[in-house]
């Protein structure tokens, strides 16, 4: 974490994918995640043990993108939301890879046949509604 102007900032691109998949189950939440919910899915879906869950918990809580809450149980809520990550990792992915360019993103992905005529009229309609998901 960084501090500006007395603000806490989360370096999100610190973030690594076993992390990722520990946030996605908070953030499909409303509210604190006992442990016990986080290792059943995990368990589950990805086949981790318990060591393993409470080690990612114990990462994010210190990268400070996780708050740990003693209710009951002990639970746990993100500390950033899910957009809030996407847009930090669409602006690294940019700068990293596109110089920061969302132009030479889109040209890229039109040159490689990655959009369909469909996909480049929603977005043609996207820009012409000014950047509103809402139709």
């Amino acid at each position: 974490m960084s501090h500006q102007q007395g603000v806490v900032t989360i370096n999100l691109n610190r973030i690594s994918e076993a992390e990722l998949a520990v946030m996605k189950i908070l953030w499909d939440e409303n509210g604190p995640v006992p442990t016990s919910v986080i290792y059943k899915e995990l368990s589950e879906r990805l086949s981790w043990d318990r060591s393993t869950v409470r080690t990612l918990l114990r990462r994010l809580c210190e990268k400070g993108a996780v708050e740990e809450k003693k209710l009951r149980v002990l639970c746990y809520l993100p500390a950033v939301s899910e957009k809030d990550y996407l847009d930090s990792q669409t602006k690294s992915f940019l700068e990293r890879l596109y110089g920061g360019s969302a132009k030479r993103l889109v040209a890229s992905l039109v040159q490689s046949d990655e959009l369909t005529p469909g996909d480049i009229e929603e977005l043609r309609e996207f820009l012409n509604r000014g950047g509103d998901l809402r139709e």
